[in-house]
């Protein structure tokens, strides 16, 4: 069996905005703000401190903040 070794790649921050509220359902409109090429080696503390920072600049209310890393998987 093959040994498997995990190479982090850049990841990806994303603010999930509510824009609006849809008319028919009541249901929220949800659009992103993505910022890519965040080091690999961020950590969560760090990218959530940022996003803190971004928040205050939206000009809508955050739902959710994303944090996603990546990794490529070799043998």
């Amino acid at each position: 069996m093959a040994t498997v070794v995990t190479v982090p790649r850049d990841s990806s921050l994303q603010l999930r905005l509510v824009i609006g509220t849809n008319p028919s359902t009541g249901a929220p409109i949800i659009n992103s703000k993505s910022f890519a090429k965040i080091k690999s080696t961020a950590l969560e503390q760090d990218a959530y401190d940022v996003a803190g920072a971004l928040i205050d600049l939206q000009k809508y209310p955050v739902d959710e903040i994303r944090f996603e890393k990546e990794s490529q998987l070799t043998e």
